[in-house]
């Protein structure tokens, strides 16, 4: 039986010395994520996670394993060319590739340039992907994808055509939580306490950042600054608590410390609901003041 799909995180610490000397691995949650959507609208997805593994053997072996009938690797610049490796490998094996996340929104050519590339999605990817693999599976003729906002493509004479990005998740609320049940969460937090004393995972509590600095000019989730409710926040970090042996939370949001407010209500809650968990954050003391770092030091 064939997979729908196979999502891939590119990312081998075997083939990276930088990686193995920082030694703090975190779980591709932005998969994550798009397993669960996924997964919740009905479709057969598995995840190929390449933290721990080989290389490329262990790649083939997994495509041989699922058969998936579509295959979506994610980018950031460092890997780009390694993603392209996979995608051909992914090519041979009768899968139609698709190429998501940070560096192909900002340079999709580049990626549709090599021709084991069939689609790339740019932005965020949970409506995009959804609606290319409805479109798939319908087997609908090409123009169903030509006109489909979030892609980029190659049109019949070969060129890359670039179409406006989708309409952004206004309610983070309305996604699953991580489907971190598809990785082997438990050698991440082995790893973790290993190397450094103590085991964190990673969450998303908000997306989008409204500063516009010039290195984010296409950042995957935007200006449009969203966030979680203070109710979804803690009712993940509790069924983290109550799941994995976790000492810390690294929030890996694109901004943080926008909402005061939000935060102070964060920390009421995880009192409350008994779902403290200290964490750090991507913050800029420069928007931070003294209130704020007393309710950080409360969580």
């Amino acid at each position: 039986m064939s997979t729908d799909i196979l999502l891939v995180n590119p990312v081998f610490l075997s083939e990276n010395e930088t990686e193995r000397e920082l030694m703090s691995p975190y779980f591709p949650l932005g998969l994550l994520y798009l397993g669960a959507f996924l997964r919740e609208h009905g479709f057969e997805v598995e995840i190929f996670d390449g933290t721990f593994l080989a290389g490329d053997q262990d790649f083939v072996k997994s495509l041989e394993h699922h058969n998936p009938k579509t295959v979506g690797i994610t980018a950031i610049k460092p890997n780009g060319e390694k993603v392209l490796k996979l995608a051909e490998i992914a090519k041979k094996s009768g899968a139609y590739v698709i190429i998501g996340g940070p560096d192909p929104t900002y340079i999709p050519g580049y990626y549709l340039e090599n021709h084991s590339v069939d689609l790339v999605v740019h932005h965020e990817g949970e409506l995009t992907l959804l609606e290319v693999l409805q479109t798939l599976k319908d087997e609908r003729p090409a123009p169903a994808l030509s006109g489909m906002p979030g892609i980029a493509y190659r049109d019949e004479s070969g060129n890359v055509q670039v179409n406006p990005r989708r309409d952004y998740l206004l309610n983070l609320d309305d996604l699953p939580h991580p489907a971190r049940d598809m990785v082997d969460m438990d050698r991440y937090l082995q790893v973790w306490r290993e190397q450094n004393g103590y085991a964190s995972l990673s969450i998303s509590v908000s997306r989008g950042c409204p500063y516009g600095c010039e290195w984010c000019a296409e950042a995957v989730h935007g200006q449009d600054f969203r966030i979680r409710s203070v109710e979804s926040v803690v009712a993940e970090v509790k069924s983290l608590m109550q799941r994995y042996d976790l000492d810390r939370l690294r929030l890996v949001d694109d901004v943080d410390g926008i909402e005061e407010v939000w935060i102070t209500d964060w920390a009421d809650a995880a009192r409350d609901e008994q779902a403290v968990v200290p964490f750090e954050a991507l913050y800029e003391v420069e928007r931070l003041d003294v209130p704020m770092l007393d309710i950080r030091d409360s969580l």
